[in-house]
């Protein structure tokens, strides 16, 4: 099972520098590469403070020069938002600069208020995405793209830099058709999990299984990429502090579901939602805490939901950097090597 570290780069308070964040960022690749981990991911967001990155392909760029071995990619590039022809040459080029090592994460997009300023119908994302899906798949295996549309129409060009083959693929998207492409190109698609227990996440994985039936494919024929939040502390304080923070994270991500979303300035404002946990809940329950509560609650969601990759967002609680590093460094020491020993063999979905 692969394990890699997500990177949201939001800002937590309007004084907060967004160089001190990327720069942050840089250095929890830097230590994750030291610890173990397998990957490292980057968000692509705009337009408010849930992230400061968005270009997710150039922190890949500048964090394979800082790196040797871990596999790096944006999670995800939201392709409407991109001309298909810009994001094909430029994942040649990061497989050339790097040596091969990027991941492909590719997924519709679902905040409205980008899409608006961007001037994209949100409702042809799909569609948009699927073309796009396309031509960087014709582009980075052939080297020549060309393309007739209905959102795209591109003649015949061949590209200088491409791999002859596709990064491994990752996809963020829930509709039947898109996930049953992924399964049979041999890919992953990313679920969150949020603050859910294991249990509590197998209705998303229900649905799954059921568009792979619908397509006529099998349980097994698709990897699960599992989003989870994850901070490694003994301090009453710190963890307190971190369920404070995941719920932020929890009611920001709702918020930007919203056609307008609650702001100021850059500034996502923490709006309650119904039916969110209580800090007690979450404190009781999320993977937060001692190295023991976090590798057992990890354990459960791989018992219970089979994912292949695990890509863990450690930076949602707003303390110092030194803290945020230091509850990286606990989780590479003394949860990891806990996940390595539970299965070495090869995971997909299954009923």
């Amino acid at each position: 099972m692969e394990i890699a570290l997500f990177n949201l780069m939001s800002l937590h308070r309007a004084d907060e520098a967004p160089a001190a964040v990327l720069g942050m960022t840089v250095e929890k690749v830097r230590l994750a590469e030291e610890l173990g981990f397998d990957g490292a991911w980057f968000a692509e967001h705009h337009f408010t403070s849930a992230s400061v990155c968005p270009s997710p392909l150039m922190m890949v760029a500048h964090c394979a020069a800082v790196t040797k071995r871990l596999r790096l990619g944006p999670a995800v590039v939201v392709l409407p938002l991109h001309h298909p022809l810009r994001v094909v040459q430029e994942v040649g080029m990061l497989q050339a600069l790097t040596g091969g090592r990027i991941q492909l994460g590719i997924g519709t997009g679902h905040q409205p208020h980008e899409f608006r300023t961007f001037g994209v119908p949100i409702a042809e994302r799909v569609g948009i995405l699927d073309e796009s899906w396309d031509i960087i798949e014709r582009g980075l295996t052939t080297g020549q793209v060309g393309h007739e549309g209905r959102h795209y129409r591109i003649p015949e060009a061949p590209l200088a830099a491409f791999p002859g083959r596709m990064p491994p693929l990752f996809l963020a998207g829930g509709t039947p058709a898109l996930i049953q492409r992924a399964a049979r190109a041999g890919g992953a698609l990313f679920i969150s999990q949020g603050h859910r227990r294991a249990a509590g996440a197998l209705p998303m994985r229900d649905k799954l299984l059921a568009a792979l039936d619908a397509g006529g494919l099998p349980a097994t024929a698709l990897r699960l990429a599992l989003q989870r939040y994850v901070f490694v502390t003994d301090d009453p304080a710190e963890k307190r502090q971190a369920a404070e923070g995941l719920l932020r994270l929890a009611r920001t991500t709702l918020s930007l579901r919203d056609e307008v979303p609650p702001r100021d300035g850059p500034m996502m404002r923490s709006v309650p939602f119904d039916g969110e946990p209580t800090i007690e809940w979450l404190l009781a329950n999320g993977a937060i805490g001692p190295a023991e509560t976090v590798a057992e609650r990890l354990a459960e969601d791989i018992r219970v939901l089979s994912p292949a990759h695990l890509s863990l967002y450690m930076g949602f609680t707003g303390l110092p950097a030194p803290r945020v590093l230091a509850a990286l460094e606990r989780f590479g020491e003394r949860v990891l090597p806990v996940l390595r020993g539970l299965d070495a063999a090869p995971r997909r979905l299954a009923s």
